[in-house]
């Protein structure tokens, strides 16, 4: 199952004869995002933003971009589970 906005980053661990021995790390990162311009409160000062989601106009708008990035970190979770799984056998 693929992910939009977020992925899994996997690097298997470095068992070669004279390299140093690092083990398997991996890392959630960002894949897909936006930089989004806002005002600060007082109206004054831009602040820059980098979202991961579409802009959301009601509750259920937000509640369903919210399932959606909790469904992306759980097919993370699993993508991880099997690549520690698989380096643990080696």
């Amino acid at each position: 199952m693929s992910t939009h906005s977020l992925q899994l980053l996997d690097f298997p661990g470095n068992n070669d004869q004279g390299a140093l021995p690092y083990g398997p790390r991996a890392y959630i990162a960002i894949k897909a995002s936006s930089e989004k311009t806002w005002h600060d409160k007082t109206g004054k000062k831009e602040t820059h933003f980098t979202v991961i989601s579409p802009g959301c106009v009601s509750v259920t708008e937000f509640q369903h971009e919210v399932k959606r990035l909790i469904k992306e970190l759980q097919t993370i979770e699993k993508q991880a589970d099997k690549f520690f799984r698989k380096e643990m056998d080696k």
